[in-house]
């Protein structure tokens, strides 16, 4: 009787558990931004908060020859296996955008080569893109990742933008649609939030939400982005009491300065 490579036969123990959490904490780490780059007109703050027991969530926030390039991902999963998935991604999205890639094939490229390497239960949800920070225009796919958080300052609104297309690796496609795109203005906030933050609930089961994370964005939308990213962890901490953190929390923040 023959195995299929996309099963997992062999059942792990307790202390094997605990080292591979070890190993996927070691992983998600090591893949994040050392520091923020530099763009001018811009704050930008990004964090990752790690539940006990996942290891998917990741972020990376780096400048690039068509702009600053911004993602989040969230692998289905616990331990090293879904660690390893999101930075095989960003390693793929990586070498494609810098050989010249647009994001449309980087992100075609990409969802196949995962759908062929992911068991098939597994999928990673993923927001890439890219912000000019000459026209401030946000060119996106967001895939199975949001909602997507735009705060308008001047209307004093929270736009949320949804998925725009499905998780990647959970289906090869032959071709990709639009991309999809917003413009901040001075003033704006762009947030990614990963759905640790939304799903976060009380003692009383009631989840934060995007009313939760949208009256901590405007009580606070005046202080620095790594300010705003701390005090939504905070507003977390006083909505969930002593409720334990379920998943990992990963929060980027993009801030495009008003006087700019």
């Amino acid at each position: 009787m023959s195995i299929s490579r996309r099963t997992t036969p062999h059942l792990i123990g307790l202390g094997e558990l605990e080292e591979e959490l070890v190993i996927a904490r070691e992983i998600q780490f090591s893949i994040l931004p050392e520091s923020m780059p530099k763009v001018p007109g811009y704050d930008l703050a990004g964090l990752l908060r790690p539940a006990n027991h996942t290891g998917g969530d990741m972020f990376d926030l780096v400048s690039l020859d068509q702009g600053l390039f911004v993602l989040l991902g969230d692998a289905t999963g616990h331990g090293a296996g879904p660690a390893m998935s999101v930075t095989q991604m960003q390693a793929m999205l990586r070498v494609a955008f810098r050989l010249g890639a647009s994001l449309d094939e980087a992100y075609q490229h990409t969802n196949n080569q995962l759908a062929e390497d992911l068991p098939e239960d597994r999928f990673v949800t993923a927001f890439m893109g890219f912000l000019n920070p000459s026209t401030h225009e946000m060119t996106y796919h967001s895939a199975g990742q949001g909602p997507i958080l735009h705060y308008r300052l001047e209307q004093d609104q929270c736009d949320w933008h949804e998925p725009t297309t499905f998780p990647l690796g959970s289906i090869e496609i032959a071709g990709v649609g639009s991309h999809h795109s917003f413009t901040l203005a001075p003033g704006d906030i762009m947030a990614l939030i990963s759905d640790g933050v939304y799903e976060y609930s009380s003692v009383g089961g009631q989840l934060f939400g995007q009313e939760g994370v949208a009256r901590v964005l405007r009580e606070n939308q005046g202080r620095s982005m790594e300010e705003l990213g701390q005090s939504m962890l905070d507003g977390l901490a006083h909505f969930g009491d002593d409720n334990a953190q379920e998943d990992d929390i990963t929060i980027v923040l993009i801030r495009r300065n008003a006087d700019c």
